[in-house]
C-alpha cells in the first residue's frame, strides 16, 4: 500500500518588539524545533516529511535523468522540442550545472537535522522507545546517505582522503559559512552516523521504504568501494548476498513494470501522487505521449535476446526498424501506478554483486575468478539460464566487464555517469557516443580530462559563503 508522506511546516517568524521580556518568548504562532515537535508521533511525521524532501526520481533536476542523458545511454528523441538539450550537450556550469543537487541534498540534510534537534527535547514513554530510537536511526542514516551523494558528485577524488570533499552538516544551519572538509573527514562523519544508526535501529524496522539494518550495511559497502576500502566492501556485500536472492525474470519484470515485487530490493523511495516524482517524465511526455529523449542506439544494441532487461527497458511501442529507429524508454511504465508514479529502487542486491566483483578485482591480491563469478550470477538471473563469464586476466579486463554489466543492469537508475567517472582513469575512457546518437550537433565525446566529471559548486553558494571553494575547471 502506498504511504502518503506528510511534509512538516517549520517556519520561524522573526519580528522586532520593544520589550526585553518579549524577546525571550516564542510567539504562539512560531514553529521551531521546540514547538513543532512535542511527541514521538510528531517526530515520525517530521521524518516522513524529511524523506519526502529528497529529490530522487522526478523533475528536470533529477540525477536519474542526468546519469542517462548526459552520458551515452540516450539520444535526441523524435518529439524533442528543446527539452533537456543542456544535458544532451553536456553543459555543466557554475550557475546551473549541478542539477540542483547541492541545494537539494543540503536542504534535505537540514530537514533531518531539524528532526534530530526536536527529538533532543522529547523523552519517550516506556512503550515509545523503539519508535523514538527508530526516528533517530533513520535521520542519522539518511544524513550519511545524502552526504555520500554529495561526495560522489562534488569531491575532487573520493579515493584520496586528503582531497577536497564537502562540508558535513550535522547541525541545523540557517546562516553559517562552512568550509569544505577533506574526503577523509567527511568519510569519518559518514561512518560515525552509520554507527549511531546501527546502534539505534530496532529489529522491528523492516519496511523497505525506510532505513533498515540492511540499508546501513548496503551503504557501508558502497561507501567502502567508492573510497577504496575493498575488504570492507566485500564483507558488507557478503552479508547481504547471503540474506537476499537475485530476482528471477518474472520477479525482475514485476519489480519495474508493476512495483509488485521486492525480492532483491533493499531500499526504495515509495513514490505517490503529489510527490513530483514522475520518473518517466524525464524522457517522455507522459500526459500526451511522445519521446523527447530516447534510448541510445548503442545501448539498445547491447541488449541480447533472452535478457529480461531488454523487455523491461525497451517499451513495446518502440520501432527499432524505423528510420530513424524509435527506441522508447520503458523502465518506468504507466501501469506501475496511475500516471507513471513509479517507486525508485535506490538499493538493489545486484549492486552488491557488482560491488563484490569490483572489490575482488581491485584489492591488493586480486581474485579475478570470484569477480567473473559474480558477473555470471547476475547474467544467469537475467537470462533465466546459467551463463558463463571467462576469468579475467587483468584489472582492465575486469573493470571493462563490470562497467558493461552495470550499464545494462542500472541504465536509467542514476548510475551511468558515476560508473564512467569512477572508471575513467583505469580504462582511459570518458564518454563516447556512437555516431547515430550524436546527431543534430550533440557532442560525440567527453574526454577523460574534462572537469565535468565533477559537479560545480553553485555560484550562488560561492557568492553567499566567503569560505566556500569552487572545484577546478569552473
Amino acid at each position: 500500500m502506498k504511504k502518503y508522506f506528510l511534509i512538516p511546516i517549520i517556519v520561524t517568524l522573526l519580528f522586532t518588539v520593544s520589550c526585553d521580556d518579549q524577546l525571550e518568548r516564542f510567539p504562539v504562532d512560531s514553529l521551531v524545533e521546540e514547538t513543532a515537535y512535542q511527541s514521538v508521533s510528531d517526530l515520525e511525521s517530521g521524518l516522513r516529511g524529511a524523506i519526502n524532501s529528497i529529490n530522487r526520481g522526478g523533475g528536470q533536476a533529477s540525477l536519474i535523468a542526468f546519469n542517462s542523458i548526459f552520458t551515452d545511454n540516450t539520444r535526441l528523441g523524435g518529439d524533442n522540442g528543446g527539452q533537456q538539450l543542456n544535458l544532451l550537450n553536456q553543459i555543466l556550469n557554475s550557475q546551473t550545472g549541478d542539477q540542483g543537487t547541492w541545494a537539494d541534498r543540503y536542504n534535505a540534510i537540514n530537514n533531518f537535522n531539524r528532526v534530530l534537534a526536536g527529538a533532543a527535547a522529547i523523552t519517550p514513554g516506556a512503550d515509545e522507545t523503539d519508535a523514538y530510537n527508530n526516528v533517530l536511526a533513520q535521520c542519522y542514516a539518511f544524513r550519511a546517505y545524502l552526504h555520500h551523494d554529495l561526495l560522489t558528485y562534488y569531491a575532487e577524488d573520493n579515493m584520496n582522503p586528503s582531497a577536497l570533499g564537502v562540508y558535513y552538516q550535522n547541525t541545523v544551519s540557517t546562516s553559517d559559512f562552512p568550509a569544505r572538509q577533506t574526503v577523509g573527514e567527511a568519510l569519518t562523519e559518514i561512518d560515525n552516523d552509520l554507527t549511531l544508526a546501527a546502534s539505534l535501529i530496532p529489529a522491528s524496522a523492516t519496511d523497505k521504504n525506510y532505513v533498515t539494518a540492511d540499508f546501513i550495511t548496503f551503504l557501508r559497502a558502497r561507501v567502502a568501494l567508492y573510497s577504496g576500502d575493498y575488504n570492507t566492501a566485500i564483507a558488507n556485500a557478503n552479508t547481504l548476498i547471503a540474506s537476499y536472492s537475485l530476482a528471477n525474470q518474472a520477479q525482475y519484470t514485476a519489480m519495474f513494470n508493476g512495483d509488485t515485487d521486492t525480492t532483491e530490493v533493499i531500499f526504495k523511495f515509495d513514490n505517490v501522487q503529489g510527490n513530483n516524482s514522475n520518473i518517466a517524465f524525464n524522457w517522455i511526455f507522459t500526459g500526451t505521449g511522445g519521446n523527447f529523449i530516447e534510448m541510445s542506439t548503442e545501448l539498445f544494441g547491447l541488449f541480447q535476446a533472452g535478457d529480461v532487461r531488454r523487455t523491461v527497458n525497451v517499451d513495446p511501442s518502440s520501432d527499432p526498424g524505423a528510420s530513424p529507429p524509435v527506441l522508447v524508454i520503458g523502465k518506468y511504465p504507466a501501469g506501475a501506478d496511475t500516471n507513471y508514479i513509479n517507486d525508485y529502487k535506490a538499493m538493489r542486491l545486484s549492486e552488491m554483486y557488482l560491488v563484490r566483483a569490483e572489490a575482488n578485482a581491485r584489492k591488493a591480491a586480486p581474485d579475478f575468478a570470484a569477480a567473473a563469478a559474480d558477473i555470471a550470477a547476475i547474467r544467469s538471473a537475467r537470462f533465466g539460464s546459467p551463463q558463463t563469464v571467462a576469468t579475467y586476466t587483468s584489472l582492465n579486463e575486469a573493470i571493462t566487464s563490470i562497467k558493461a554489466e552495470s550499464r545494462l543492469e542500472f541504465c536509467f537508475e542514476a548510475k551511468r555517469y558515476i560508473d564512467i567517472q569512477r572508471y575513467k582513469n583505469i580504462l582511459n575512457e570518458g564518454i563516447e557516443r556512437d555516431a547515430p546518437d550524436c546527431q543534430g550537433g550533440i557532442p560525440c565525446s567527453l574526454p577523460v580530462s574534462s572537469p565535468k566529471f565533477i559537479f560545480p559548486v553553485p555560484q550562488a553558494e560561492i557568492n553567499a559563503n566567503p569560505n566556500m571553494v569552487q572545484n577546478s575547471g569552473y
